[in-house]
């Protein structure tokens, strides 16, 4: 893939959807037309890397097609602030029907909507109202992301892969899950656990508690890894084993649940699995879904597990192989020497 391919792709990046293909086109047509005024024939590397340097920064070059004005955020700051706004209004949302869940089902409070849409209306421009703040006293402190223009080299341009950008919508779920999951562990931590039918009872989870302090530690390392992949848009080394540390972690939070719901299923009788549980219900009465409840819990931990485990291999192999390519071809690009 030529440099110019890799620098246009690069801003494209920074750029809004909404025109990027256009603008793109634009760059390309201005890059190729600057190339063609200076040289005769096919350009040499040397002769692109001089253009390209001279256009700039791939991401000072987006800011600088954004519309030029007055701003309350300005178009260095808005990519990010339209990031902190996602992130915030989908918390905010999972948030309210969190509550009502609990509400409604724990505390055996009546379904009420227009209370919900009231919570909403109050909470949300509350919430982003506070963003907005910040990012306007931001702007007006004319603060913005660093970008490195006398240390930048087109040479540095990552190749173009499409499965090494991030999937915004992702991590943005993933981040709200994982506040949701860090609201409801630190605030309700008696509220975690299972209702069980026909009576609608609540039975806490005994276990959750004795490890709360590493599953919320987990969740922060999960929380903070994910808002550093999306601000930096692409899957790096740096990111990559990061993401490894931190499923490494999350694996051993989830080996000692595991381990922590076996050991209270023994102690209870109950070593056997969820099937088993179920075929004595008429046996057991009311507490019997109590045993079945913590035997879908220890399923569930179990199967976070392995698939937590593939993806750290999956993530491990790609490391590898990225690197094993990178090394290939700098020994090829080595000259020979007799």
């Amino acid at each position: 893939m030529s440099l110019i391919d890799r620098y246009i792709h690069e801003v494209g990046r920074h750029l809004p959807r909404k025109n990027r293909m256009d603008i793109q086109a634009e760059l390309r047509s201005a890059v190729i037309d600057t190339l063609e005024d200076r040289t005769e024939g096919e350009p040499s590397e040397v002769e692109i890397e001089e253009v390209l340097k001279e256009f700039g920064p791939p991401k000072e070059v987006a800011i600088s097609y954004y519309p030029q004005g007055e701003y309350l955020i300005g178009p260095s700051l808005f990519p990010l602030f339209r990031m902190v706004a996602g992130i915030t209004l989908a918390a905010v949302l999972g948030a309210q029907l969190l509550a009502q869940g609990i509400a409604i089902i724990i505390a055996q409070e009546t379904f009420a909507p227009l209370n919900i849409l009231v919570s909403l209306l109050n909470s949300i421009p509350a919430s982003l109202g506070m963003v907005l703040i910040v990012f306007i006293i931001l702007q007006w402190f004319d603060v913005k992301p660093e970008i490195d223009d006398e240390l930048w080299e087109p040479k540095t341009l990552p190749e173009i892969d499409e499965k090494e950008d991030v999937k915004q919508g992702e991590r943005i779920f993933s981040i709200v899950v994982s506040v949701l999951l860090l609201v409801l562990l630190v605030f309700f931590p008696e509220k975690v656990g299972f209702v069980a039918t026909p009576n609608w009872k609540f039975f806490p989870n005994p276990v959750i508690g004795q490890y709360l302090v590493w599953i919320v530690i987990s969740l922060l390392a999960s929380i903070g890894l994910d808002i550093y992949i999306l601000w930096q848009g692409r899957w790096e080394t740096t990111a990559r084993v990061a993401k490894i540390a931190v499923n490494l972690l999350s694996i051993v939070v989830l080996f000692l649940l595991l381990e922590g719901h076996s050991a209270w299923l023994v102690e209870h009788g109950e070593a056997n699995g969820i099937i088993a549980t179920l075929g004595r219900l008429p046996e057991i009465l009311e507490d019997g879904w109590q045993l079945v409840g913590m035997q879908a819990f220890r399923l569930a931990f179990g199967v976070a597990l392995i698939v937590t485990s593939i993806e750290t291999l999956g993530l491990l192999y790609r490391l590898v192989t990225k690197r094993i390519r990178l090394s290939i071809s700098l020994k090829k690009n080595v000259p020979q020497v007799d």
